[in-house]
Protein backbone atom coordinates (compact mmCIF):
# COMPACT_ATOMS: atom_id res chain seq x y z
CA UNK A 1 0.00 0.00 0.00
CA UNK A 2 2.79 2.23 0.84
CA UNK A 3 4.05 4.66 -2.05
CA UNK A 4 8.10 5.41 -2.16
CA UNK A 5 7.27 8.95 -2.38
CA UNK A 6 4.29 10.90 -1.92
CA UNK A 7 3.35 14.28 -4.42
CA UNK A 8 1.75 16.90 -2.97
CA UNK A 9 -2.29 17.08 -4.17
CA UNK A 10 -1.82 20.23 -6.43
CA UNK A 11 -1.95 23.54 -4.56
CA UNK A 12 -1.23 22.71 -1.72
CA UNK A 13 3.14 22.73 -1.81
CA UNK A 14 3.03 25.79 0.01
CA UNK A 15 0.97 24.66 2.81
CA UNK A 16 3.41 21.66 3.32
CA UNK A 17 5.94 20.89 6.28
CA UNK A 18 8.64 18.57 5.92
CA UNK A 19 9.87 17.05 9.33
CA UNK A 20 13.05 15.49 8.73
CA UNK A 21 13.57 12.60 11.24
CA UNK A 22 17.68 12.78 11.77
CA UNK A 23 19.79 9.90 12.73
CA UNK A 24 23.05 11.56 12.93
CA UNK A 25 24.34 9.69 9.87
CA UNK A 26 24.62 10.16 6.53
CA UNK A 27 21.41 9.51 4.70
CA UNK A 28 19.65 11.64 7.10
CA UNK A 29 22.26 14.01 6.33
CA UNK A 30 20.90 13.51 2.88
CA UNK A 31 17.57 13.95 3.24
CA UNK A 32 17.91 16.98 5.48
CA UNK A 33 19.43 18.81 2.64
CA UNK A 34 17.12 17.08 -0.17
CA UNK A 35 14.25 18.35 2.20
CA UNK A 36 15.52 21.74 2.29
CA UNK A 37 16.03 22.15 -1.22
CA UNK A 38 12.68 21.14 -2.11
CA UNK A 39 10.49 22.56 0.70
CA UNK A 40 13.02 25.69 2.06
CA UNK A 41 14.46 26.43 4.99
CA UNK A 42 10.71 27.80 6.49
CA UNK A 43 9.02 24.90 6.18
CA UNK A 44 11.40 22.41 6.81
CA UNK A 45 12.79 20.86 10.72
CA UNK A 46 15.33 18.78 11.62
CA UNK A 47 14.59 16.95 14.34
CA UNK A 48 17.21 14.52 16.24
CA UNK A 49 16.58 12.74 19.15
CA UNK A 50 19.39 11.36 21.54
CA UNK A 51 19.85 8.62 23.26
CA UNK A 52 22.87 10.03 25.33
CA UNK A 53 24.67 6.58 24.00
CA UNK A 54 26.23 8.26 20.80
CA UNK A 55 29.78 8.35 19.61
CA UNK A 56 31.29 11.11 19.81
CA UNK A 57 32.13 11.80 16.45
CA UNK A 58 27.89 12.06 15.98
CA UNK A 59 27.73 15.08 18.02
CA UNK A 60 31.11 16.51 15.84
CA UNK A 61 28.94 15.56 12.76
CA UNK A 62 25.68 16.75 13.79
CA UNK A 63 27.24 20.67 14.42
CA UNK A 64 29.12 20.33 10.96
CA UNK A 65 25.72 19.68 9.49
CA UNK A 66 23.74 22.25 10.79
CA UNK A 67 26.61 24.68 9.69
CA UNK A 68 26.81 23.42 5.94
CA UNK A 69 22.97 22.97 6.19
CA UNK A 70 22.66 26.54 7.66
CA UNK A 71 19.74 25.12 9.57
CA UNK A 72 19.53 24.27 13.12
CA UNK A 73 19.00 21.00 14.48
CA UNK A 74 16.18 20.12 16.93
CA UNK A 75 17.03 18.09 19.78
CA UNK A 76 15.20 15.18 21.95
CA UNK A 77 16.19 14.96 24.81
CA UNK A 78 14.85 12.58 27.24
CA UNK A 79 17.64 13.02 30.05
CA UNK A 80 18.43 9.09 30.90
CA UNK A 81 20.32 6.77 28.36
CA UNK A 82 19.20 3.49 27.08
CA UNK A 83 20.37 1.54 30.04
CA UNK A 84 17.94 4.29 32.23
CA UNK A 85 15.15 3.09 30.03
CA UNK A 86 16.19 -0.94 30.62
CA UNK A 87 15.93 -0.30 34.24
CA UNK A 88 12.51 1.98 34.42
CA UNK A 89 10.98 0.09 31.78
CA UNK A 90 12.19 -3.57 34.15
CA UNK A 91 12.89 -4.95 30.93
CA UNK A 92 16.20 -5.76 29.04
CA UNK A 93 16.22 -4.98 25.36
CA UNK A 94 16.54 -7.09 22.72
CA UNK A 95 16.32 -8.52 18.85
CA UNK A 96 12.53 -8.11 19.14
CA UNK A 97 11.84 -5.65 22.09
CA UNK A 98 13.61 -2.16 22.07
CA UNK A 99 12.15 -0.55 25.01
CA UNK A 100 15.70 2.17 24.68
CA UNK A 101 14.67 3.20 20.96
CA UNK A 102 10.50 2.95 21.72
CA UNK A 103 10.83 5.90 24.79
CA UNK A 104 13.94 7.45 23.54
CA UNK A 105 12.78 8.21 19.93
CA UNK A 106 9.66 6.93 18.72
CA UNK A 107 7.28 7.81 21.58
CA UNK A 108 8.47 11.80 21.99
CA UNK A 109 9.19 11.92 18.26
CA UNK A 110 5.61 10.87 17.77
CA UNK A 111 4.03 12.86 20.70
CA UNK A 112 5.82 15.83 19.14
CA UNK A 113 3.98 15.57 16.02
CA UNK A 114 0.65 14.94 17.22
CA UNK A 115 1.16 18.01 19.34
CA UNK A 116 1.97 20.08 16.12
CA UNK A 117 -0.15 18.93 13.82
CA UNK A 118 -3.32 17.83 15.99
CA UNK A 119 -6.29 18.20 13.21
CA UNK A 120 -7.18 16.01 10.33
CA UNK A 121 -7.95 18.02 7.26
CA UNK A 122 -8.76 17.20 3.52
CA UNK A 123 -6.25 17.91 1.10
CA UNK A 124 -9.02 18.96 -1.35
CA UNK A 125 -11.87 21.12 0.24
CA UNK A 126 -9.33 21.78 3.59
CA UNK A 127 -12.39 20.73 6.06
CA UNK A 128 -11.62 19.69 9.17
CA UNK A 129 -12.18 15.70 9.32
CA UNK A 130 -13.77 15.07 12.94
CA UNK A 131 -14.28 11.26 14.26
CA UNK A 132 -17.43 11.66 15.58
CA UNK A 133 -19.25 12.85 12.49
CA UNK A 134 -16.70 11.26 9.35
CA UNK A 135 -16.30 7.51 8.59
CA UNK A 136 -13.09 5.66 8.65
CA UNK A 137 -12.92 2.24 6.67
CA UNK A 138 -10.28 -0.01 7.72
CA UNK A 139 -8.35 -2.36 5.91
CA UNK A 140 -5.61 -4.68 6.60
CA UNK A 141 -2.05 -4.67 4.68
CA UNK A 142 -0.65 -8.06 3.54
CA UNK A 143 1.12 -8.64 6.76
CA UNK A 144 -2.21 -8.50 8.34
CA UNK A 145 -1.46 -5.09 9.91
CA UNK A 146 -4.49 -2.72 9.74
CA UNK A 147 -4.89 1.05 9.03
CA UNK A 148 -7.76 2.95 8.39
CA UNK A 149 -8.72 5.33 5.44
CA UNK A 150 -10.68 8.21 6.54
CA UNK A 151 -13.52 9.73 4.10
CA UNK A 152 -14.58 13.00 3.51
CA UNK A 153 -18.41 13.67 3.72
CA UNK A 154 -17.79 16.99 2.44
CA UNK A 155 -16.13 16.18 -1.05
CA UNK A 156 -18.34 12.54 -1.05
CA UNK A 157 -21.36 15.14 -1.55
CA UNK A 158 -20.07 17.54 -3.50
CA UNK A 159 -18.04 15.13 -5.41
CA UNK A 160 -19.63 12.69 -7.93
CA UNK A 161 -16.21 10.61 -8.79
CA UNK A 162 -14.99 10.72 -5.26
CA UNK A 163 -18.68 9.37 -4.05
CA UNK A 164 -18.40 6.67 -6.40
CA UNK A 165 -14.71 5.41 -5.73
CA UNK A 166 -16.15 5.58 -1.75
CA UNK A 167 -18.84 3.48 -2.64
CA UNK A 168 -16.61 1.02 -4.71
CA UNK A 169 -14.19 0.60 -1.70
CA UNK A 170 -17.10 0.15 1.00
CA UNK A 171 -18.60 -2.70 -1.33
CA UNK A 172 -15.10 -4.20 -1.82
CA UNK A 173 -14.73 -4.39 1.66
CA UNK A 174 -18.23 -5.69 2.70
CA UNK A 175 -17.99 -7.90 -0.14
CA UNK A 176 -14.30 -9.78 0.23
CA UNK A 177 -13.77 -8.82 4.07
CA UNK A 178 -10.71 -6.21 4.94
CA UNK A 179 -8.20 -8.50 4.59
CA UNK A 180 -8.46 -8.73 1.09
CA UNK A 181 -6.18 -7.85 -2.60
CA UNK A 182 -10.08 -6.28 -3.72
CA UNK A 183 -10.51 -4.20 -0.87
CA UNK A 184 -6.43 -3.18 -0.63
CA UNK A 185 -7.11 -2.17 -3.90
CA UNK A 186 -10.04 -0.24 -4.13
CA UNK A 187 -9.20 1.88 -1.51
CA UNK A 188 -6.15 3.21 -3.16
CA UNK A 189 -7.52 5.87 -4.91
CA UNK A 190 -9.12 7.19 -1.64
CA UNK A 191 -6.66 6.71 0.81
CA UNK A 192 -4.14 9.83 1.95
CA UNK A 193 -7.67 12.01 0.85
CA UNK A 194 -7.14 13.28 4.33
CA UNK A 195 -4.13 14.28 6.40
CA UNK A 196 -3.24 15.11 9.50
CA UNK A 197 -2.38 19.22 9.82
CA UNK A 198 -2.00 22.04 11.90
CA UNK A 199 -4.26 24.57 13.66
CA UNK A 200 -3.55 26.99 10.74
CA UNK A 201 -3.84 24.19 8.26
CA UNK A 202 -0.76 23.08 7.26
CA UNK A 203 0.23 18.88 6.48
CA UNK A 204 3.29 17.86 6.93
CA UNK A 205 5.32 14.97 5.32
CA UNK A 206 7.78 12.79 7.43
CA UNK A 207 10.93 12.29 5.92
CA UNK A 208 12.95 9.36 6.44
CA UNK A 209 16.62 8.58 4.66
CA UNK A 210 15.75 5.17 3.60
CA UNK A 211 16.33 4.15 0.03
CA UNK A 212 15.19 1.70 -2.22
CA UNK A 213 18.55 -0.49 -2.47
CA UNK A 214 18.65 -1.87 0.94
CA UNK A 215 15.70 -0.27 2.42
CA UNK A 216 12.36 -1.53 0.45
CA UNK A 217 10.83 -3.69 3.75
CA UNK A 218 12.37 -1.38 5.77
CA UNK A 219 10.32 1.81 3.54
CA UNK A 220 6.87 -0.59 3.68
CA UNK A 221 7.66 -0.86 7.38
CA UNK A 222 8.10 3.04 7.93
CA UNK A 223 4.87 4.10 6.13
CA UNK A 224 2.65 1.93 7.80
CA UNK A 225 3.94 2.26 11.22
CA UNK A 226 3.78 6.59 10.94
CA UNK A 227 0.09 6.24 9.45
CA UNK A 228 -1.62 8.64 9.27
CA UNK A 229 1.29 10.73 8.20
CA UNK A 230 3.06 10.55 5.07
CA UNK A 231 6.13 9.69 4.60
CA UNK A 232 9.01 11.24 1.95
CA UNK A 233 12.05 9.18 1.02
CA UNK A 234 13.68 11.59 -0.69
CA UNK A 235 16.96 8.63 -1.27
CA UNK A 236 14.34 6.36 -3.26
CA UNK A 237 14.38 9.42 -6.35
CA UNK A 238 16.85 9.62 -8.82
CA UNK A 239 19.57 9.76 -8.40
CA UNK A 240 19.09 7.41 -5.50
CA UNK A 241 20.66 7.22 -1.77
CA UNK A 242 24.48 6.40 -2.23
CA UNK A 243 26.32 6.62 0.60
CA UNK A 244 29.84 6.58 -1.22
CA UNK A 245 28.75 9.66 -3.08
CA UNK A 246 27.60 11.38 -0.14
CA UNK A 247 31.01 10.64 1.52
CA UNK A 248 32.68 12.35 -1.18
CA UNK A 249 30.40 15.38 -1.83
CA UNK A 250 31.12 15.91 2.14
CA UNK A 251 34.79 15.64 1.43
CA UNK A 252 34.78 18.19 -1.46
CA UNK A 253 33.27 20.77 1.42
CA UNK A 254 35.75 19.84 3.79
CA UNK A 255 33.53 17.43 6.29
CA UNK A 256 34.33 14.31 6.97
CA UNK A 257 31.76 11.64 7.80
CA UNK A 258 30.74 10.08 11.01
CA UNK A 259 34.01 8.03 11.69
CA UNK A 260 31.91 4.98 12.69
CA UNK A 261 31.60 4.42 8.55
CA UNK A 262 35.18 4.16 8.27
CA UNK A 263 35.34 1.65 11.60
CA UNK A 264 33.14 -0.39 9.61
CA UNK A 265 29.67 0.01 10.85
CA UNK A 266 26.85 0.65 8.67
CA UNK A 267 25.04 3.19 10.42
CA UNK A 268 25.96 6.20 12.82
CA UNK A 269 23.07 5.42 15.86
CA UNK A 270 24.34 4.31 19.68
CA UNK A 271 27.60 4.73 19.28
CA UNK A 272 27.68 1.50 16.70
CA UNK A 273 25.58 -0.62 19.90
CA UNK A 274 22.43 -1.71 19.10
CA UNK A 275 19.95 -4.66 21.15
CA UNK A 276 18.91 -5.45 17.69
CA UNK A 277 22.20 -5.83 16.23
CA UNK A 278 23.40 -9.58 16.71
CA UNK A 279 26.34 -11.38 17.84
CA UNK A 280 28.41 -10.27 14.62
CA UNK A 281 27.70 -6.75 15.19
CA UNK A 282 28.89 -7.31 19.06
CA UNK A 283 31.97 -9.19 18.01
CA UNK A 284 32.88 -6.33 15.86
CA UNK A 285 32.02 -3.55 18.35
CA UNK A 286 34.77 -5.91 20.40
CA UNK A 287 37.36 -5.75 18.46
CA UNK A 288 36.75 -2.17 16.51
CA UNK A 289 35.82 -0.10 19.86
CA UNK A 290 36.59 -2.68 23.15
CA UNK A 291 36.45 -0.14 26.19
CA UNK A 292 32.74 0.73 24.65
CA UNK A 293 31.92 -3.04 24.42
CA UNK A 294 33.25 -3.38 28.04
CA UNK A 295 30.84 -0.53 29.13
CA UNK A 296 28.23 -2.56 28.48
CA UNK A 297 29.11 -5.74 29.25
CA UNK A 298 29.21 -3.79 32.52
CA UNK A 299 25.99 -2.60 32.31
CA UNK A 300 24.43 -5.86 31.55
CA UNK A 301 25.88 -7.75 34.35
CA UNK A 302 24.79 -5.09 36.81
CA UNK A 303 20.94 -5.17 35.33
CA UNK A 304 20.73 -8.56 35.92
CA UNK A 305 22.17 -8.14 39.36
CA UNK A 306 19.50 -5.65 39.56
CA UNK A 307 16.53 -7.14 38.21
CA UNK A 308 17.50 -10.44 39.79
CA UNK A 309 17.39 -12.70 36.60
CA UNK A 310 19.14 -13.89 34.47
CA UNK A 311 18.98 -12.07 31.10
CA UNK A 312 20.42 -11.40 28.56
CA UNK A 313 20.58 -8.90 24.77
CA UNK A 314 21.53 -11.77 22.87
CA UNK A 315 20.67 -15.57 22.61
CA UNK A 316 21.90 -18.46 20.41
CA UNK A 317 19.71 -21.50 19.38
CA UNK A 318 21.72 -24.78 19.91
CA UNK A 319 20.61 -28.03 18.85
CA UNK A 320 17.02 -26.67 18.68
CA UNK A 321 16.69 -24.63 22.01
CA UNK A 322 17.46 -20.92 22.71
CA UNK A 323 19.81 -19.89 25.03
CA UNK A 324 20.79 -16.58 27.07
CA UNK A 325 24.03 -15.65 25.77
CA UNK A 326 25.51 -12.52 27.58
CA UNK A 327 28.19 -9.74 26.35
CA UNK A 328 30.78 -11.48 28.73
CA UNK A 329 30.43 -14.79 27.67
CA UNK A 330 30.53 -13.55 24.07
CA UNK A 331 33.92 -11.83 24.76
CA UNK A 332 35.31 -15.04 26.44
CA UNK A 333 34.63 -17.23 23.89
CA UNK A 334 36.00 -14.48 21.32
CA UNK A 335 38.85 -14.56 23.46
CA UNK A 336 39.09 -18.42 23.13
CA UNK A 337 39.42 -18.14 19.57
CA UNK A 338 35.90 -18.37 18.44
CA UNK A 339 34.87 -16.73 15.32
CA UNK A 340 31.45 -14.91 14.68
CA UNK A 341 30.71 -13.65 11.26
CA UNK A 342 29.71 -9.82 11.11
CA UNK A 343 28.28 -8.93 7.52
CA UNK A 344 27.74 -5.33 7.36
CA UNK A 345 24.54 -4.37 5.86
CA UNK A 346 22.31 -4.44 9.63
CA UNK A 347 20.31 -1.24 9.11
CA UNK A 348 18.91 0.62 11.65
CA UNK A 349 15.06 -0.02 12.72
CA UNK A 350 14.70 2.51 15.69
CA UNK A 351 12.17 4.32 13.55
CA UNK A 352 10.39 1.32 12.02
CA UNK A 353 10.10 -1.11 13.91
CA UNK A 354 9.05 -4.52 12.73
CA UNK A 355 6.63 -5.08 15.61
CA UNK A 356 3.78 -2.56 17.09
CA UNK A 357 4.65 -0.58 19.52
Amino acid sequence: MAELVSELPPGLKGFTDCIVMYGGGLTSYEAARLSIDKFGHDATEIWFADTRTEDEDLYRFNDDVEQILNHKITTFDQGVDIWGIFRRERYLGNSRIDPCSKFLKRVPLRKALDTKYFQKRCTECLSVWEKSTHRIIEVQELDDTSFDVYICDACENSNKKYASLVKKAEMAVERDGTNSYAARLAVRSIDRRIEPSSKDGRFVRVVLGMDIIQDCDRLHRAAMYWRPYVNWFPLAEPPYGNKGRIITELNQIGIGAPRLYAAGFEHNNCGGFCVKAGMGQMVHLLETLPERYAYHENKELEFQEWIGKDVSILTQTRNGEKHNLTLRELRTRVESGEEFAFTPGTACACLNPATPD
